[in-house]
């Protein structure tokens, strides 16, 4: 009998569906969106074009999805008026495009396509967004009312972003009005609108800073996501320092769709001092990056611009622990690049005083794509430059004279590539010519030089198992005639400008040991360059080969890798330099990195360690006297570890001692690094430096990006 009367009310249900469709079998044109309407309700009840069940249901829409336990679905004609509408609440869920709701009640129009729904919830994580009443609005757009945006979970979030009326559209630009931060229940700040673009939530759009003690004061530091559309972002910064007063500022960034444009910005003033300026009253950073690329990437321009009150505002705006920050260049670079050729204009200026700066009014040049001169296999690889440089020293430097000049280069080189059995030979022959407009006499100087050289080398290798191991012997001859010039009579702007006589070969021997693991892969597990330098004729140096040089790396394991580079000193009898370092990823939770660097009082400091032309040029006596001699020893330390899926320690020190005129130092800096509950970033560290200590405190809402690296997605220029 039971299951007779199952079977009745199966077949019952059946024929009020059949007859629920059958009654609309004939449909017009406006009823062509309720033909992708599919209908699944249990014990559904059927009376006047309305199907309902208090049982829960699901009904299914091009880009739509209802589910809910108390379903009314309406399909019928009202005064020549077709109604087509569901009206659905408890355990409600709506999937509405890209967006998964949750909420109270949803009544919705399949006729017109709109819908709302109250006390609806939805998420973007780490994002949880939604409103008392939410539109649904026939172009896919939202419109919220009353409502809020939380990382929190909880129905009663610890936090959250209130608005009067929010607009979502489907790029994901969120419009709000009447926007309050609440924490707990009370108001703590309120803007009168934000603009933001949900493609962007990575970008945490509040961070809070604390740093108490250092020689500063105690400084309290807040920035705030002011606007964001499309690929704009303006960020509001505000600092507060016990002892001085109020700081704010301007962050802003956009990158392209294509990413071939993008560019940030800084503008920054406060009532601060530096450390070394004590009395200073009010400082600030002016800053900007940015860059494009147009014709098929063929063109690129390049504009940076630092405009700063003092040396040390880059360190103190960025507050990146114990890493120092500096100015960089303000300039302006343009670059063509063809298949034949390559051009670039540069322009670099001085914009604050205190900087030492080479000035580039502006900078052309050029190179063509190297060329066979027929069939002789002859490459001719041509260079080609014309400034206006000005070069201007810092307002500290007193004795020193500004000097300036118009400078032509031309530059061509030939060479050719003899394989002989198991040599191979390139020689090569030069030239270079400078001509200057002034020069330390006030007359114009040419400089002219040639430059002839020639590479060997050879390759032996032997094979054992899965190992390979490569010997290659070489020997590089480099002669320099005499300039027509001497560096005395014509003005030297950087490295470029310094040439002289040379005549240096250097010999030397790599290795390396390779292996073909078992996925297939080939690693390098030993690396060796031994080689030293012979100078012949040169009066500078005490012996032929006054040094011998070497570089290794190798790995003890797959997780550990090690690298010594040291050079001995034959003249002197000792290291000129000796700098190891070791890298041991202990697992996916541990890292450690060590570094030791040892640098003796004949050991220069050289913008290229392998250009010895100003060791040609000046004896060791007056090098050794002189800036370029720095002996000091320093010790580098880095260790990470993961206690916690979502807790992290850090400890960075470097250590500096055996200096001849600057006292000894130990800086370091220790970080506890957390995930808090709400998707809370939290970073408690301790800073020690040479002259400062304290203790700071940063907080940030959302999740970094994982492409967070790259420049452009919007990275913001934050300091914290």
């Amino acid at each position: 009998m039971i299951d007779f009367c199952h079977h009745l009310r199966f077949i019952f249900t059946l024929f009020l569906m059949i007859a629920f469709a059958l009654c609309y079998s004939e449909e017009t044109e406006d009823d062509a969106f309720a033909k992708g309407v599919h209908i699944d309700l249990r014990n559904p009840n059927y009376c006047d074009g309305v199907l309902t069940t208090e049982n829960g249901g699901v009904i299914t829409a091009p880009n739509m999805r209802i589910q809910a336990m108390h379903v009314e679905y309406t399909k019928k004609t009202l005064d020549d008026v077709p109604v087509y509408s569901v009206v659905a609440e408890g355990d409600l869920m709506v999937e509405y495009e890209e967006y998964v709701f949750v909420g109270d009640r949803l009544e919705y129009d399949f006729q017109n396509r709109c819908g709302i729904i109250s006390n609806g919830r939805t998420m973007a994580e780490p994002w949880f967004f939604g409103g008392q009443t939410i539109f649904l609005l026939a172009d896919g757009s939202y419109t919220i009312n009353n409502g809020y945006a939380t990382t929190s979970p909880s129905v009663l979030p610890d936090w959250l972003i209130s608005t009067g009326t929010a607009t979502l559209n489907q790029n994901n630009d969120l419009c709000c009005k009447n926007v309050k931060f609440c924490f707990r229940g009370t108001p703590l700040f309120w803007l009168p609108s934000l603009s933001t673009n949900l493609d962007s939530i990575f970008d945490s759009p509040i961070r809070y800073s604390v740093r108490w003690g250092s020689r500063q004061g105690h400084r309290f530091g807040m920035i705030y996501e002011l606007f964001s559309y499309e690929r704009w972002k303006t960020f509001l910064r505000l600092d507060y320092r016990l002892k001085r007063g109020l700081g704010g500022g301007i962050e802003t960034s956009y990158c392209s769709f294509d990413h071939n444009t993008w560019f940030k910005t800084v503008s920054y003033c406060a009532r601060d001092s530096s450390i070394i300026h004590p009395g200073q009253r009010f400082r600030y950073i002016f800053q900007g990056l940015g860059e494009s690329h147009l014709m098929d990437d063929k063109v690129s321009i390049y504009l940076s611009y630092y405009k700063i009150s003092d040396i040390d505002m880059p360190t103190d705006y960025y507050d990146r622990g114990i890493n120092l920050q500096t100015a960089g260049p303000t300039e302006l670079l343009i670059r063509r690049q063809e298949y034949n050729w390559i051009a670039n204009l540069n322009t670099r200026v001085r914009i604050n005083n205190f900087q030492t700066v080479k000035q580039e009014l502006p900078t052309f040049e050029t190179s063509a794509r190297p060329f066979n001169l027929g069939a002789t296999g002859i490459v001719n690889d041509t260079y080609f430059k014309a400034s206006y440089l000005d070069f201007v020293y810092g307002n500290n430097q007193l004795y020193d004279h500004d000097y300036s000049s118009s400078r032509i280069e031309f530059a061509p080189l030939f060479y050719r590539n003899f394989a002989m059995g198991y040599l191979n030979a390139t020689p090569e022959a030069g030239a270079v010519t400078i001509a200057y407009s002034n020069s330390p006499g006030s007359g114009a100087k040419y400089l002219a030089l040639g430059k002839f050289g020639l590479t060997l080398n050879s390759n032996f290798f032997r094979i054992y198992n899965s190992f390979k191991h490569v010997i290659t012997p070489y020997v590089h001859y480099d002669y320099f005639t005499m300039p027509t010039v001497s560096p005395h009579d014509h003005y030297i702007f950087d490295i470029e400008d310094g040439w002289f006589r040379l005549d240096m070969m250097r010999l030397g021997v790599t290795q390396s040991l390779y292996r073909r693991n078992s996925n297939y892969t080939i690693t390098r597990p030993l690396y060796v360059d031994v080689w030293a330098n012979a100078f012949f004729d040169t009066h500078t140096f005490a012996q032929a080969i006054p040094k011998a040089y070497a570089d290794v790396t190798f790995n003890s394991f797959s997780f550990l890798q090690h690298k010594v580079q040291t050079c001995w000193n034959f003249n002197q009898n000792l290291l000129d330099y000796f700098n190891i370092r070791t890298e041991w990823t202990v697992n996916a939770d541990i890292a450690i990195a060590a570094e030791y660097r040892h640098r003796s009082p004949y050991d220069w400091r050289k913008a290229d360690h392998t250009n010895f032309i100003l060791d040609s040029y000046r004896s060791v006596a007056r090098l050794r006297h002189s800036l370029l001699s720095d002996r000091r020893d320093t010790l580098l330390l880095h260790i990470f570890l993961r206690f916690h899926p979502c807790w992290a320690f850090q400890f960075e020190s470097r250590s500096g001692w055996n200096r001849m005129t600057e006292p000894s130092y130990n800086e370091f800096e220790i970080d506890l690094l957390g995930t808090l509950p709400s998707a809370w970033n939290f970073k408690l560290s301790y800073q020690h430096r040479e002259d400062d200590d304290r203790v700071s405190v940063y907080m940030s809402i959302g999740l970094k990006r994982p492409d967070f690296l790259n420049c452009c997605d919007i990275v913001p220029l934050l300091g914290f």
